[in-house]
């Protein structure tokens, strides 16, 4: 609960199926969720985007029928991080290029494009969360820490 002055943190979870359409899913439970809490224009479609992308990943290449992919997002003030889950704890990250032409090998890219900060958190017999943060306003962001 927020109170006058007081940013509200807020939490969304969702559980979708081993299946494609869990990707519109995904990007339609974002899309609404973070229009009701006030966001709007291209930070909405850039984090949609990248629930896409990871989503599909999921689905395509760590569950292979086998599982489910948990969605998991909150906002504090501003800051919103995105939460994947997948059933797989290993990180099949491919390091060679994607061929002209192809339809795979852009996601993860794009993703570390659009995203404010990215990582992956993962644990043997518990899966592998893929974690994205995006601010509303990127002129807010914290200065980087001082090197030395």
């Amino acid at each position: 609960m927020s109170t006058p002055g007081m940013p509200a943190f807020r939490t969304w979870e969702a559980q979708l199926a081993d299946h494609s359409t869990s990707v519109r899913t995904a990007r339609r439970g974002i899309r609404d969720q973070l229009t009701s809490w006030g966001w709007s224009g291209e930070r909405v479609d850039d984090l949609v985007l990248i629930a896409s992308e990871l989503v599909t990943n999921a689905v395509v290449h760590a569950c292979a029928g086998h599982g489910e992919v948990r969605l998991h997002l909150q906002e504090f003030d501003g800051d919103c991080r995105l939460e994947v889950w997948d059933p797989r704890h290993d990180l099949p990250l491919h390091s060679r290029a994607p061929r002209r032409f192809s339809e795979c090998g852009r996601g993860i890219d794009l993703v570390r494009q659009l995203a404010f900060d990215f990582g992956v958190v993962t644990r043997k017999g518990a899966g592998k969360r893929v974690w994205v943060r995006m601010l509303l306003d990127p002129s807010a962001a914290p200065p980087p820490p001082l090197a030395g």
